[in-house]
C-alpha cells in the first residue's frame, strides 16, 4: 500500500469514527426524548386523566349560521362577483335574510370565493355600503 492510500484510509477512518460518534450521541438524546414521551403519556391516561377532571364533556356541534337559506338552483350566479350576486339576490328573494344565509346561498349557486368567510366579509361590506346609501338618499330627499 503506497503513503497516497494510506493517507485516504486513515482520513476515512477517521470520519467513521466521528460520525459514530454523532451516531451514539444522537441515538442517546432520541432514548432521553423516548423515555420522557413515554412518561408524559403515562401521567396523561385515560384513567388519570378521568380522576383528575372528572369526565370528559362532549361539544355539540353548531349548526351553521347560514342553515335555513333558500334553495338556489346551481349557476344562477355563476362568475358573478359578490356584489352583483348580492344584489340579484336580493331581487330574486327579498331582504329578510342573514349574512351568513346569503352566502351559503350564494355559494349554492355558483359565486366563486377564495373563502366563506372573505365571500361574507366581502357580503357584509357590500350590505353597510347600500344601507349607508339609502341613508344618504333619504337624508337628501328629506333635506330639500
Amino acid at each position: 500500500m503506497d503513503a497516497a492510500s494510506k493517507r485516504n484510509y486513515r482520513v476515512a477512518l477517521k470520519q467513521a469514527e466521528a460520525d459514530l460518534a454523532a451516531h451514539a450521541q444522537r441515538g442517546e438524546a432520541l432514548r432521553a426524548t423516548v423515555e420522557g414521551l413515554k412518561s408524559l403519556l403515562a401521567a396523561d391516561s385515560p384513567a388519570t386523566r378521568v380522576q383528575r377532571r372528572g369526565p370528559v364533556k362532549r361539544r355539540r356541534r353548531r349548526k351553521s349560521a347560514g342553515a335555513g337559506h333558500p334553495e338556489v338552483p346551481a349557476n344562477t350566479f355563476k362568475g358573478m362577483g359578490p356584489t352583483a350576486a348580492y344584489r340579484k339576490f336580493l331581487t330574486m328573494y327579498g331582504s329578510g335574510w342573514s349574512v351568513p344565509q346569503i352566502r351559503d346561498a350564494l355559494i349554492q349557486g355558483g359565486v366563486r370565493s377564495s373563502s366563506p368567510t372573505s365571500l361574507l366579509t366581502g357580503l357584509h361590506s357590500v350590505r353597510r355600503r347600500d344601507r349607508l346609501k339609502e341613508e344618504a338618499e333619504r337624508s337628501a330627499a328629506g333635506g330639500d
